[in-house]
C-alpha cells in the first residue's frame, strides 16, 4: 500500500500530499511534584518533522517522550515553554487544533455501534455540512479500505480485537484529513504481527503526505525498520535527533559503539537509561548543537540528505494555506446545534444498544415494583398500616435513587475518557456534549420510574386520584433526576473504584437527615439547618404530600383503634406541615440545578486537568 492508496478528505480542496513541516524550538516543561517545587521534565528540546517521513519518539520510561508529544500537539499547555511552528509559522492554537489529530495511547471508543456507524458520525461531525451524504459515504469506505477495516466495517467496536481497534481510533481521526497526526505507543498491548500492521499502515499515512509522529516503546527491528526519522530523549534531553539510518555511525561518534545484529532500538534505550559507557555529555551536545541549529533558523547537518532548503528554514512569514481555507475561520467544521443532534443520536443509539444501562434497568424496575406490590399489598388506604405506608414510599424513593445513579457510575467512566478524547481534538464542543447527554438519557429518566410506579402504585392501595398520581409521579421524577445526575458527576470526576463508593456513602446523610428514621424535633438545635439542605427530605416530605396531603379524608381502620386514621396526626408524628409540596419540588429542583452546574464544571475541570 502506497501513495496510489492516498485520498482527499475533507472536501475543502486542499491536497493532503502537500508538504507539511512540524518544528518546535526549545520545549521545556515543568510540573509540580512532591519532591520537587517545579520538577522540569523536558530541557529545551527542538527538532523538525516532516510530511512524507514517519517519525519516531524513543527513550526509556520517564525520558519525557509522552509530555512531548502531549505539547506538541496541542494537549498540554500550562507550565509549557517554547516555540510550535508549522511550516516556518508559529502556530495559532485554535486553528492548530483543526489541523492536527491525537491517539492516545489508551484507545477508547463506544462499544455498542458498528465500525461504520462510529466512522458515520465522526464525518457528521468532522466534516463540513455542505457535504453530501453520498461523498461522505466514499470518503469513509475509502479510509476503512486503506486501514484494511473495510471486512469488520459490520462488527460492533466492542468485537474487534486490539489491532482493529486501534487502526478504527485512526480512521476516526483520519476522517478529517488532518495534516499532522501523532500517535503514543500506537502498538502498545498488541502481538508482533498486530503491531507491524498499525505501523505499516501509519508508514502509508506518511507516504501520502501527511507529517506523522508516534512515540514508541521498545519496537523490534522490523518495526523499527519502517521509520524515517527518530528522536532519541534521555531524561527530558536530546540525545539525537536525525534520520534512522544515522543513528548508530552518530552514537559511535560520540563512543558508543553498537554490536552486530543488534537491534538498534535497544542499543539507543540502553544510552538512553544510561547503562553504557561512552562520552554521554558529548553526544548532548551534539544534540544541542543541532537544536541551536534549529533554532536559528538552519538545517541540522544529519537532515541536509533528506530536505531541501525552503523546507528547513523556520521564517516568522506566514505561508499559503498555513491557516485554514477563507469562510472556515470559525473553531468547528459543523455548528453547535448540529453537533448537538448528532451527538443525541448518537448516545440514544448507544444507550439503547447497552444491555445494563437499559433492558436490566427497565427489568430491574419492573420486578422491584412488583416485589414492593407484594411486601406492602394493599397498605395505603388503611389507618392501621400507614406506618407501613410510609415505609412503602421511602423504598420507593431509595430504589429509584440507586437504580438510576450506579449504572451510570459503571458506565459513564469510558464515555467520558471517550469525550476527552473526541473534545481535545476538536470534535465538538463542549456545551454541545453536555446538553445532548442531558436531552438523549431524559426519556430513559422517565421512563423507569414510570414502570416501576404503574408496577407498584395500585397494587400498594395508594389513592387513584389524577392529581395525587401525578404529584407521586413527579417526585419519583426528580428523585431519578438527582440520582441521574448524581452518577454522572461522579463517573466524570471520581475513578470507577472510587465514586462506586462514594456515591452510596454520599446518601446516607441525605437519609439521615430526611425525617423518617429521626422526627426533627428529637435532633439537637444545631443540625436542624441540615435537614434543609438534603434533597431525599425533599423528596421523602413531597411523596408524603402527594399520598396524605391537600386535606385527604380520614382513613378507614381495619384494627379495633388506629391513632393515625386522622391523617393530620400522621403528619404531624413525621413533624411535617400539610400542603408544602411546592416548596418540597422547588427544594428539588434547586439540586437539580445544582449538580447541572456541578457537572459542566467537572467535564471542564477534566479538560483542563489533561492539559
Amino acid at each position: 500500500m502506497g501513495t496510489d492508496t492516498a485520498i482527499v478528505i475533507g472536501g475543502d480542496g486542499q491536497d493532503p500530499a502537500r508538504s507539511t513541516t512540524l518544528a518546535f524550538q526549545d520545549i521545556s516543561y515543568r510540573v509540580r511534584h512532591n519532591d520537587e517545587p517545579n520538577k522540569q521534565l523536558l530541557h529545551g528540546v527542538s527538532g523538525v518533522f516532516r510530511s512524507g517521513r514517519l517519525a519516531g519518539i524513543l527513550g526509556p520510561s520517564g525520558a519525557g517522550k509522552s509530555t512531548l508529544l502531549n505539547i506538541l500537539s496541542g494537549f498540554k499547555t500550562n507550565n509549557v515553554t517554547g516555540n510550535i511552528l508549522v511550516n516556518g509559522t508559529a502556530i495559532d492554537r485554535r486553528k492548530y487544533r483543526r489541523e492536527v489529530s491525537y491517539t492516545p495511547q489508551e484507545v477508547c471508543l463506544l462499544g455498542n455501534i458498528s465500525v461504520t456507524e462510529s466512522m458515520e458520525f465522526a464525518a457528521d461531525l468532522k466534516l463540513a455540512p455542505d457535504i453530501s451524504k453520498p461523498h461522505k459515504t466514499a470518503e469513509i469506505e475509502s479510509v476503512l479500505k486503506l486501514l484494511g477495516l473495510s471486512k469488520c466495517a459490520r462488527n460492533q467496536v466492542a468485537n474487534l480485537s486490539g489491532g482493529e481497534k486501534k487502526r478504527l481510533s485512526i480512521a476516526l481521526e483520519l476522517i478529517s484529513n488532518p495534516k499532522i497526526m501523532f500517535f503514543d505507543e500506537p502498538t502498545s498491548g498488541l502481538d508482533i504481527i498486530a503491531a507491524m500492521q498499525v505501523v505499516a499502515h501509519l508508514k502509508d499515512l506518511a507516504v501520502s503526505g501527511r507529517c506523522v509522529v508516534c512515540v514508541i516503546h521498545q519496537p523490534s527491528s522490523s518495526i523499527l525498520q519502517m521509520f524515517d526519522d527518530l528522536l532519541v530523549l534521555s531524561e527530558g534531553h536530546s540525545l539525537y535527533r536525525g534520520p534512522l539510518d544515522e543513528l548508530v555511525s552518530s552514537f559511535k561518534a560520540c563512543g558508543f559503539e553498537c554490536p552486530n545484529y543488534y537491534n538498534r532500538a535497544d542499543f539507543a534505550l540502553e544510552i538512553a537509561s544510561l547503562k553504557h559507557d561512552g562520552n554521554i555529555l558529548k553526544l548532548k551536545e551534539q544534540a544541542q548543537i543541532q537544536e541551536r541549529m534549529i533554532s536559528n533558523g538552519k538545517a541540522a547537518p544529519n537532515s541536509a540528505d533528506y530536505c531541501d532548503e525552503k523546507d528547513a528554514m523556520l521564517t516568522t512569514v506566514a505561508e499559503p494555506g498555513v491557516t485554514c481555507p477563507a469562510g472556515k475561520d470559525r473553531q468547528y467544521p459543523t455548528s453547535e446545534w448540529a453537533q448537538f443532534v448528532t451527538l443525541t443520536r448518537r448516545t440514544m443509539l448507544c444507550t439503547f444498544r447497552d444491555l445494563q444501562l437499559t433492558k436490566m434497568r427497565l427489568l430491574a424496575h419492573f420486578f422491584v415494583g412488583l416485589l414492593i406490590a407484594f411486601v406492602f399489598y394493599d397498605v395505603g388506604n388503611d389507618g392501621n398500616k400507614v406506618l407501613s405506608n410510609a415505609s412503602c414510599l421511602f423504598f420507593l424513593l431509595i430504589f429509584v435513587f440507586f437504580a438510576n445513579s450506579m449504572p451510570l457510575v459503571m458506565t459513564f467512566p469510558l464515555e467520558a475518557s471517550v469525550f476527552v478524547r473526541e473534545r481535545m481534538n476538536n470534535w465538538y464542543s463542549l456545551r454541545a456534549y453536555y446538553f445532548s447527554k442531558l436531552v438523549a438519557d431524559f426519556p430513559f429518566l422517565i421512563l423507569g420510574p414510570s414502570v416501576f410506579l404503574a408496577t407498584a402504585y395500585y397494587l400498594t392501595a395508594q389513592p387513584i386520584e389524577a392529581d395525587r398520581i401525578v404529584m407521586l409521579w413527579s417526585i419519583c421524577i426528580f428523585t431519578s433526576w438527582i440520582a441521574q445526575m448524581t452518577g454522572l458527576l461522579a463517573g466524570s470526576c471520581l475513578p470507577l473504584e472510587l465514586s462506586v463508593f462514594c456515591v452510596p456513602c454520599s446518601l446516607i446523610p441525605m437519609l439521615i437527615f430526611c425525617g423518617f428514621f429521626v422526627r426533627f424535633r428529637e435532633m439537637f438545635d444545631f443540625l436542624i439547618p441540615f435537614t434543609y439542605v438534603g434533597y431525599f427530605r425533599y423528596s421523602f416530605e413531597g411523596a408524603m404530600q402527594a399520598i396524605y396531603g391537600f386535606d385527604r379524608p380520614n382513613l378507614p381502620c381495619s384494627g379495633e383503634f388506629c391513632y393515625f386514621s386522622k391523617v393530620s396526626k400522621f403528619m404531624e408524628s413525621f413533624d411535617m406541615l400539610e400542603n408544602t409540596f411546592l416548596m418540597d419540588v422547588c427544594g428539588l429542583v434547586v439540586w437539580i440545578f445544582l449538580l447541572h452546574v456541578a457537572l459542566y464544571a467537572s467535564l471542564a475541570w477534566r479538560l483542563k486537568r489533561t492539559r
